[in-house]
């Protein structure tokens, strides 16, 4: 009797620890790969242009009030000297990685979003 207890036990255990293995090994695993992280420029609802954020690069765009500058730079991104009455775009500043802000030029209808 005492040894089918102990089996019982042993088997209760072992379920536990496959179950907790189950689920923690994808969770704790998650960030170890390395995912792309793309940035979607969009004007006027139709997609124009796709980055990678972890690729340093700089981007220029032509916009409706001239031209637009993008930096891409330590997964993270800009826009800069942007050619608008009101740069509100540019005052957003650096945009990090996994963020939910997004960068919008209404004089020059583009908006940059990570998808």
């Amino acid at each position: 009797m005492q040894n089918k207890y102990k089996e019982y036990i042993f088997i209760a255990a072992l379920v536990i620890i496959l179950l907790i293995a189950y689920f923690a090994i994808p969770y704790l695993t998650a960030n170890k790969f390395k995912e792309v992280q793309l940035v979607e420029v969009r004007y006027k609802d139709q997609e124009i242009m796709t980055f990678d954020i972890d690729i340093d690069k700089h981007y220029v765009i032509e916009v409706d009030n001239g031209l637009m500058h993008i930096e891409v730079k330590n997964s993270r991104y800009r826009v800069y000297d942007v050619d608008c009455p009101d740069k509100i775009c540019e005052k957003v500043g650096w945009v990090e990685k996994n963020s939910s802000t997004l960068i919008v030029c209404l004089p020059n209808n583009i908006v940059l979003v990570q998808i």
